[in-house]
C-alpha cells in the first residue's frame, strides 16, 4: 500500500520525491488514510494542530469567513499539495477552513506520528521547513502574478488548473461561480464576466449555471500563454 501512495506522491510532490527512499518510507509508516466526501469539512478555523496532510485525490477549498460573515476563497489545494505545516512550527490554531469540493483521499500525520518522526531524526525540522519555505514560494509568485499578468492571462491559468482536477473522460466540467474564481483571482465579479464572455465568443468555452464547460484546452492553454503539449 505504501509503495502506492510513493508513486503517486512523487509523481506529484516535488518535496516528496525530493526525499530518500528511506525517508519516503519513513514518512508513509506514520501516514493514515483519510477519505473526504463532496462538501466535508477537513478542518475549520480556530481548530487546534492535529498534524499534516497531503491530497492523494480530489481537491479542497481554503477559506476564511471575515468578521462580516463572507466568506473569502484563498486557495484551491490540489493533489501533491500539503497542508497544515503552519500550525506545526507554531502550535497556534488553524488559520482557515479546509473544505472537501469533490470527494476526495488524504493521507495524515498526526501530532504525535510528527512528534516520533522528529525524535527519530532532528533533520525533520529542516525538511518540514523546506516544506513550508516552498508554500511560501508559491504564495509570493500568486502575488507577483496579481501585480503583472493581465487579469485574461490569469483566468485562463486558472481555468487550466482547475481543468486537471474536474476532468471527466473527455470532457472538462468546472463547477465554478464567478464569484469565486473572482476571489481567487482578486477580480471583481463583473470582470470575470466579461473575461468569460470573451471565451464564450472565441469557442473556447460554454458557460451554465454554476458550470464551466472547456470545449477547447488547446485554445485555453493559448489564451494562457502556455505552450501546447
Amino acid at each position: 500500500m505504501s509503495d502506492h501512495f510513493a508513486l503517486q506522491l512523487r509523481q506529484h510532490s516535488n518535496w516528496f520525491a525530493a526525499l530518500s527512499d528511506a525517508q519516503q518510507q519513513q514518512l508513509l509508516a506514520q501516514a493514515k488514510l483519510v477519505q473526504l466526501g463532496a462538501g466535508q469539512r477537513l478542518f475549520s478555523r480556530g481548530d487546534q494542530f492535529d498534524g499534516i496532510y497531503v491530497l492523494l485525490s480530489g481537491a479542497l477549498l481554503i477559506a476564511g469567513v471575515h468578521s462580516s460573515g463572507r466568506e473569502a476563497l484563498l486557495t484551491i489545494v490540489e493533489a501533491g499539495d500539503w497542508i497544515g505545516e503552519i500550525a506545526l512550527f507554531d502550535g497556534k490554531a488553524r488559520t482557515h477552513d479546509a473544505t472537501a469540493s469533490v470527494s476526495g483521499q488524504l493521507l495524515h500525520l498526526n501530532s504525535a506520528a510528527l512528534q516520533l518522526l522528529v525524535q527519530q531524526d532532528p533533520l525533520w525540522w529542516q525538511r518540514f521547513g523546506q516544506l513550508l519555505t516552498e508554500k511560501m514560494r508559491q504564495v509570493f509568485q500568486a502575488l507577483e502574478d496579481i501585480s503583472l499578468l493581465p487579469a485574461s492571462i490569469r483566468l485562463a491559468r486558472r481555468l487550466l488548473m482547475l481543468c486537471r482536477l474536474h476532468q471527466q473522460g473527455e470532457r472538462y466540467l468546472i463547477p465554478a461561480q464567478q464569484e469565486q474564481l473572482g476571489q481567487l483571482l482578486s477580480l471583481s465579479r463583473q470582470t470575470i464576466n466579461q473575461l468569460l464572455q470573451q471565451l464564450v465568443a472565441s469557442g473556447v468555452i460554454r458557460t451554465n449555471y454554476g458550470e464551466i464547460e472547456v470545449l477547447d484546452v488547446k485554445l485555453l492553454k493559448q489564451a494562457a500563454e502556455v505552450p501546447a503539449d
